[in-house]
């Protein structure tokens, strides 16, 4: 029996932390209109922003031990989160490229329930072979007012 796709706008919060080695701990919140769906059993979060007048597409494939974050436009990034083991992904902007590993610690997410959920993730970012920072985030999605 085909699933059938389910689709809603959701309001985002986004609150993410990076912590550069020897560096002071960097926060960044932010808030976006955004769509919610669920696809043969597959929860996706998806929502624009945009840095320094450029948009940014995110979508975000939503797991318990594995997910993945796909960023589009100004800025490209494919970076895989599992919480058993390093994964390989990409950054890219503008003429810059870099190969990335990703070692994830947390992984959580909780399934909108009444158009309410969570995604959250922490973890190591590394470049090159040497540690770029450990990364937190958080994001919230509520039943969109709009």
């Amino acid at each position: 029996m085909d699933r059938k796709a389910v689709e809603e706008t959701v309001d985002v919060q986004l609150h993410s932390s990076i912590q550069h080695p020897g560096q002071e701990k960097e926060t960044h919140e932010f808030q976006a209109v955004g769509r919610y769906m669920e696809k043969n059993g597959t929860f996706y979060l998806q929502y624009e922003e945009v840095e320094g007048g450029q948009k940014i597409q995110t979508t975000i494939k939503l797991g318990h031990e594995e997910a993945l974050i796909m960023r589009s436009g100004a800025v490209k990034m494919r970076l895989p989160l599992s919480t058993k083991g390093k994964k390989l992904g990409e950054y890219e902007n503008g003429p810059m490229t870099f190969k990335l590993q990703v070692e994830a610690k947390e992984l959580s997410f909780s399934p909108a329930v009444g158009n309410n959920g969570k995604f959250s993730a922490a973890y190591k970012l590394y470049a090159e072979g040497s540690e770029i920072g450990i990364y937190e985030l958080s994001i919230t999605y509520s039943e969109g007012k709009s």
